[in-house]
């Protein structure tokens, strides 16, 4: 194979690359639009596939545009931002697909992506400082990569963290981790590194002043904001008011929460709608975080009784006071290993709805849900390939696929969540 080729591009993946076949060998080509004739030339070459750059684009795909961030390619972040956002929710209805056909489950259709906007649609950042600069961490990378406005998030979060920036000039944080709701409401956290020496209580009254849409702000110490170590309130309040399917919901860093409210919202509605409850049933909602599906069905189906399992206290205490908030007394929440639940759980549960890590299912959380055997099993998934493998252990069970539909929760992004509905078989 000569190392410099021309051809046309006919696929893409989720990573916003090429796919083609040269002499028999499968090329992942940079940057590539299915569509493109590029010539590229070979610069990596692995066991099964080599991997090539772009030396120019001949012929432009009619899915290609012209990418609209200028750290487009650096920050690792949006990596599809150089095609269409309608072509970009067919690649990911197309990219779940294929990993379901890789994980040996044959063609299994995705009847439909649920979508939202593409821009301004998060509503959490992690923004990390160095020297009054800030900017996003490079994928798989400590390196900061400095930007100016995020398209993806609101524009009140680059205004804050300008500020931070500025403030903590010759003394920052580690990091600025931001979270807003749909009401507007702001959660500031400052992660503060060994040898911090800001007045926290001083920066919290200032921020304030200048953005008083800011409901909290807290703080904690260490390098990351999902380590597991609590935040502690400086000013205002630990939480922020989000509004979510009709429901009234407090929301607080330490817990989980989609980024994605509007998408959040269809595909909670759509996971639902899978479990399908009617009359008086019972339903169990493993690793369920604030219990935001569990929640769901047990506001939009009041005769069904819901038990919510996350291991997470701060999220258990979040899930337990919005269902409070919101008067359902249809749900209740277990703080606890979901594994380990599912294992005393005895009885049948009519539906079970799970949404694990990313990593999918352990061995015992397999074994248990066949051992419950729901007559509806809904597996909510941010991965498509452990998803792929969870569900070829579940069909060789007492399982059949019925219904699988992909929701984009992070446009520009190589992310996307999928919802599954099993049957008994």
């Amino acid at each position: 194979m000569d190392r410099i080729f021309t051809a046309e591009i006919p696929e893409m993946n989720l990573l916003g690359n090429g796919i083609v076949k040269i002499d028999g060998c499968v090329v992942f080509v940079l940057g590539a639009v299915d569509g493109d004739t590029v010539t590229a030339e070979i610069t990596e070459e692995k066991k099964n596939f080599k991997i090539a750059r772009i030396i120019s684009v001949d012929k432009p795909s009619p899915h290609r545009i012209v990418p609209d961030c200028t750290v487009f390619g650096k920050c690792g972040g949006c990596c599809l931002r150089h095609i269409s956002y309608e072509h970009e929710a067919e690649i990911k209805r197309l990219g779940v697909e294929a990993a379901l056909r890789r994980g040996g489950l044959g063609e299994i259709p995705v009847t439909q992506i649920l979508t939202g906007k593409p821009e301004r649609y998060r509503n959490k950042a992690v923004f990390r400082f160095s020297g009054g600069e800030f900017g996003f961490s490079e994928e798989k990378t400590d390196k900061i990569v400095t930007i100016g406005d995020c398209l993806i998030c609101p524009d009140i979060f680059s205004a804050i963290a300008v500020f931070c920036a500025d403030y903590f000039r010759e003394n920052s944080p580690s990091y600025l981790y931001l979270r807003r709701s749909s009401l507007g409401e702001i959660s500031c956290v400052i992660g503060t590194r060994q040898g911090f020496a800001g007045d926290l209580c001083a920066f919290a009254r200032i921020l304030t002043e200048k953005f008083p849409e800011i409901a909290g702000v807290l703080t904690k110490s260490g390098e990351h904001p999902e380590d597991g170590k609590p935040c502690r309130l400086i000013w205002g309040k630990d939480t922020v008011c989000e509004e979510f399917l009709g429901m009234k919901l407090r929301v607080s860093p330490d817990s989980f929460f989609q980024v994605n409210h509007g998408a959040a919202q269809s595909l909670c509605r759509k996971a639902a709608e899978l479990a399908a409850p009617s009359g008086n049933e019972y339903g169990i909602d493993l690793y369920c975080g604030t219990g935001i599906i569990g929640l769901s069905i047990a506001s939009l189906y009041p005769s069904v009784c819901v038990t919510g399992v996350e291991i997470n206290p701060a999220a258990v205490e979040n899930a337990r006071a919005n269902a409070e908030k919101n008067k359902l007394s249809n749900i209740g929440f277990f703080c606890g290993d979901s594994a380990d639940f599912a294992k005393k759980t005895y009885g049948s549960a009519d539906f079970i709805t799970i949404d694990p890590p990313r990593a999918g299912c352990s061995e015992q959380m397999i074994k248990e849900l066949v051992r419950i055997a729901p007559e509806r099993l809904v597996y909510v998934s941010c991965d498509p390939s452990s998803l792929a493998r969870d569900l070829k252990k579940l069909t060789e069970k007492k399982y059949k696929i019925k219904e699988v539909c992909a929701a984009d929760l992070f446009p520009r992004t190589k992310h996307v969540e999928t919802a599954v509905l099993l049957l008994r078989a």
